[in-house]
């Protein structure tokens, strides 16, 4: 993640590492480069053994990396596949995500399962162009627990391969067009409008929220849990009573099949924080901000920053640590949720959505 900028006049927040899951992911993860199976984690680590690769180069923008990633993973298509990859840019099309699994849920696109290992390979670079590293193990921790969900319940509605790519709209350095890659519990909906990305909506998801591999700890979504939990323990009885929502919610309201809806403000209202409260606020909207690459991140950053004191969060169910919760946080410029799906393993599902107001698929770029 990049630094806020220099000229800042609030204290920068830190990034502490996460928990053993994504400091270690690459590491833990690059032996199951390419690899289809479950018991490989079909999902794969960033690596340079790939066997179709993208230039990346300080003078690039993530934009150019990103458009000819995907013109180098369309290029090893059959017609057929390119047909049934590619799709208008329509509403319609964009709004067909979900985090059901399979199902329950029809998706487009071609599943990575159903690709060869070059293909797979592709598909995986693009990623790698459009996020962060951080948001690229994220996602790589996310699709892992997929298939550690196959292996304890042996259903085929979950695995590590079983996620979709599609390209919305013809790919250029000018127009917006959208990459959308996703299945159960994941929704990343990368949007490019020229020079300029965004990665609302994006849903993310987990389940297990923690496992462990050969040893390793994993915990994909630890930061939005830990910080936001830091940011709850932190206000004082007369903040802490606005923070908490008259009504308990217990899941994402603004999840898959609600594009265009906007909820009203509620909760505690930042410009009453500390500059200690302000910073752990920042620190835990930057987690939701970085899986984005870091080029485009920092602009989002700096207007975060720039608004935090017209920012709200809000809260539901205990403030002890490890305890199934739902947070919000709604600002100008974007809405946060997170919720542990409390009937469906207490702490161990979690479902969370990020929207920015006015921009979700890249609308007001």
């Amino acid at each position: 993640m990049l630094p806020l900028p220099r000229n800042s006049v609030s204290p920068r927040p830190f990034r502490r590492p996460r928990r053993a899951a994504l400091t270690v992911a690459t590491a833990a993860l690059v032996a199951a480069v390419l690899s289809t199976s479950d018991a490989g984690l079909g999902s794969v680590a960033r690596t340079d053994t790939d066997t179709t690769t993208v230039a990346y180069s300080a003078e690039a923008t993530a934009a150019s990396e990103t458009l000819a990633a995907v013109n180098a993973f369309l290029a090893t298509l059959s017609s057929t596949q390119q047909s049934t990859v590619q799709a208008s840019r329509t509403q319609s099309n964009l709004s067909q995500w979900s985090n059901l699994p399979d199902g329950l849920f029809t998706r487009a696109g071609l599943r990575m399962d159903t690709l060869t290992s070059t293909q797979r390979a592709a598909v995986l670079a693009i990623l790698q162009a459009a996020l962060s590293d951080e948001g690229y193990e994220q996602v790589v921790g996310i699709t892992t627990a997929d298939g550690v969900l196959h292996t304890s319940t042996g259903s085929d509605d979950y695995g590590s391969d079983h996620y979709w790519i599609r390209i919305l709209g013809t790919p250029s350095s000018t127009g917006r067009w959208t990459v959308q890659y996703g299945g159960h519990h994941l929704a990343v909906n990368i949007t490019l409008t020229g020079d300029t990305m965004t990665l609302a909506p994006t849903l993310f998801g987990v389940q297990p929220a923690t496992y462990t591999l050969n040893g390793v700890s994993y915990e994909p979504l630890a930061g939005e849990t830990d910080k936001a939990f830091a940011v709850v323990q932190s206000l004082d009885s007369t903040q802490l009573a606005a923070a908490v929502l008259d009504t308990a919610v217990t899941e994402i309201i603004l999840g898959a099949g609600q594009d265009g809806k906007t909820l009203a403000y509620e909760g505690v209202q930042a410009s009453t924080f500390t500059t200690a409260q302000r910073t752990l606020l920042l620190d835990l909207v930057a987690e939701w901000i970085s899986p984005l690459n870091d080029e485009q991140a920092a602009s989002k950053l700096e207007s975060a920053e720039a608004n935090l004191g017209s920012t709200y969060f809000a809260w539901s169910g205990s403030t002890s640590s490890d305890q199934p919760i739902y947070y919000r946080v709604q600002s100008p410029d974007f809405t946060i949720e997170f919720a542990h799906q409390r009937n469906m393993g207490g702490t161990s599902h979690i479902h969370a959505i990020y929207r920015e107001t006015g921009n979700d698929y890249g609308a007001g770029d």
